[in-house]
């Protein structure tokens, strides 16, 4: 078995679930001790309404309690207020997102008679809970952790609320197809999987679980989960890390949605989540240096050219000094054109929610930086035509003057082998990591205009130096 404790793994069309372990739980209620939860305890539905297979998420707040608690300050916990407010309380149609069981037997009718179920409860994303209240002693009962991004977009979709649908169509919604056969071969999972595998990160990051290599052993790539919803969001509790969410919105972020470090290039720090935004904790170095000879710099590093850095071998001078970018202090970061977002306006301007993760122009307008999202689009569009013009001129030059590949590229790019490595020279060497350094990053400049053009200044400058 892959994981340590008593968690467990069922999957079914991208689902991992973990069994809640309740090892040492007491069970409380009104704050009072009520002895250990080793035995079966009354549902307690008392006037409340609730007779079917629901209990109510006041229910669940008797061993629960600090869960509870943080959940009852969030958007869910007031989700049926929030219809209330715009006169859209007893609206069939949206009753069932705001609400436990709407339209189920035992579910929310109205707050008068089932207001136990009213909200975004607990049952809505673990299930029904009558039967593990009744023996909570019965592992088997236990409601399941389901981290899927299927399970948020049964109510997070449509022109309304389309971060499902959108997520769906980024590159965040699938494991990366090469890195995912490893998975399924049981290899690589935790070198690879604290970026590309959201069952990992969910378990080793957020469970804490120790996990062996071969827990997607034979799991299929679309049956394994990506970059979902949990792993950039906690379902339960308000973070405050969105300093600029809308009035009333939180978006609880795991992570802060702005840092601001100080650029520097020590591998520590470039490869040290703890430095980074909320994006910046995967899309970082994975610490290879100019002295790397067996791949180029990860196809991760927009957090490091954003900031004006990179990884250096130790007690050497970087290679180009930072230069902050003109981006810096846009006011959120990598939201501001990666997540743009836009309310519902009508059927013919639905609602944008951001999840696709690709740049939209409309961001660079409402920072402030930019007259239109035209103007900004045009200048993008003319930095990457004169990047990408560079970069074939570098990579024409080493190919021509080194022949081909096998003169100058790393060895897991066709290049010589380990003992061929060592006769290429140190400028050639550097070249080729400022070339791939500004490629991976995947921009073409935008990230960090400055930066990146002296990056390519210096990798020109060392090809004259070889005379190439």
């Amino acid at each position: 078995m892959a994981t340590s404790g008593q968690n467990r793994r069922f999957r079914s069309n991208r689902v991992l679930a973990v069994t809640v372990g309740l090892v040492g739980l007491v069970c409380m209620a009104g704050g009072n001790f009520m002895g250990p939860c080793d035995q079966a305890l009354p549902p307690q539905i008392g006037d409340s309404g609730v007779t079917g297979k629901y209990v109510g998420s006041e229910r669940c707040a008797q061993c629960h309690a600090r869960v509870h608690e943080m959940w009852s300050e969030t958007l869910h916990g007031n989700a049926l207020a929030t219809l209330e407010a715009i006169g859209q309380g007893t609206n069939s149609e949206c009753l069932p997102c705001h609400t436990v069981g709407y339209g189920e037997e035992g579910g929310f009718v109205d707050r008068a008679t089932t207001n136990a179920l009213a909200n975004v409860g607990c049952e809505d994303c673990h299930g029904p809970g009558r039967d593990h209240v009744m023996n909570v002693a019965d592992e088997s009962l236990r409601p399941p952790k389901d981290i899927s991004a299927e399970l948020c977009g049964r109510c997070h979709t449509g022109e309304h609320q389309p971060n499902f649908d959108q997520w769906q169509m980024s590159a965040h919604a699938q494991v990366t197809e090469h890195v995912a056969e490893d998975f399924t071969m049981g290899e690589s999972l935790n070198r690879c999987g604290t970026c590309h595998s959201g069952d990992f990160r969910y378990l080793a990051f957020i469970e804490g679980e120790t996990v062996e290599d071969d827990l997607l052993m034979g799991v299929a790539r679309g049956d394994q989960n990506a970059i979902v919803c949990v792993i950039c969001h906690k379902p339960h509790e308000r973070t405050f890390n969105a300093p600029f969410a809308e009035e009333g919105r939180d978006y609880q972020l795991r992570f802060p949605e702005v840092m601001d470090p100080v650029p520097t290039n020590t591998i520590e720090a470039a490869t040290n989540f703890e430095r980074f935004n909320l994006c910046g904790q995967c899309h970082r170095s994975r610490g290879e240096t100019w002295r790397t000879t067996s791949r180029p710099p990860h196809h991760s590093i927009q957090s490091n050219v954003y900031i004006g850095e990179m990884p250096m071998p130790e007690d050497e001078d970087p290679l180009v000094l930072s230069r902050s970018t003109t981006h810096r202090l846009i006011r959120e970061q990598c939201a501001t054109c990666h997540m743009y977002r836009k309310d519902f306006e009508s059927e013919e301007a639905p609602a944008i929610s951001g999840h696709l993760f690709t740049p939209n122009f409309e961001g660079c307008v409402d920072s402030g930086c930019h007259p239109s999202a035209a103007n900004a689009q045009s200048l993008a569009a003319n930095l990457k035509n004169l990047v990408t013009a560079r970069l074939a001129a570098i990579k024409s030059r080493l190919d021509v003057g080194l022949g081909g590949a096998a003169g100058w590229e790393y060895s897991s790019n066709g290049g010589p082998d380990t003992a061929g490595q060592a006769a290429i020279t140190d400028n050639v060497k550097k070249v080729r990591f400022l070339y791939y350094y500004t490629m991976n990053d995947g921009s073409f400049g935008t990230h960090n205009p400055a930066y990146v053009d002296a990056l390519l200044d210096e990798a020109e400058d060392l090809l004259d130096d070889e005379g190439i």
